[in-house]
């Protein structure tokens, strides 16, 4: 049985855990877009704050994501009230086995119920995660800068029923 659910300051050991092992496997791959260790004080108030996700499978914490308003993106704005999906990780071992897709149906319905533009970025140059999420109803706004690097800045198409 999988759910996904609020975090909670106890998951906030596990959430860590998970984020710095995926940062790792990324880093391993050539992607530096997350760095390594995550600090913990920002992932706290990310829960405190209700923006930080669990992914939960048979009781046990696998994944993690944040989705919260934003007013900017890659340096540009966006439309008021934004939902900004980011921080998406899943343990290596998961990986692969349509988690991802979960975590994107999960935050595309919450945006729809909403009636909020959703988006989210990824490193540009990450041609595998590009293409997932075009293939998941997002459309490629541009390449944006960040620190020393590029990210590719994504919008939700909200699919239109005929």
């Amino acid at each position: 049985m999988q759910e996904i659910r609020l975090a909670q300051i106890k998951d906030a050991e596990r959430l860590l855990i998970i984020l710095n092992e995926t940062t790792l496997d990324l880093h391993k791959k050539g992607i530096s877009q997350w760095k390594y260790p995550w600090n913990e004080h920002r992932l706290v108030n990310q829960i405190k704050n209700n923006t930080a996700y669990a992914f939960v499978i048979h009781g046990d914490i696998i994944g993690t994501f944040c989705l919260e308003t934003i007013e900017l993106i890659g340096g540009q704005p966006v439309e008021a009230g934004s939902l900004y999906l980011s921080q998406i990780a899943i343990l290596p071992k998961y990986q692969g086995k349509s988690l991802g897709s979960a975590i994107i149906h999960f935050a595309s319905s919450l945006a729809s119920k909403t009636n909020k533009p959703l988006y989210l970025d990824c490193w540009s140059g990450n041609e595998r995660l590009e293409d997932f999420y075009v293939r998941h109803g997002f459309e490629s706004i541009g390449n944006f800068p960040e620190e020393d690097y590029l990210i590719r800045v994504f919008k939700y198409k909200e699919v239109q029923n005929e």
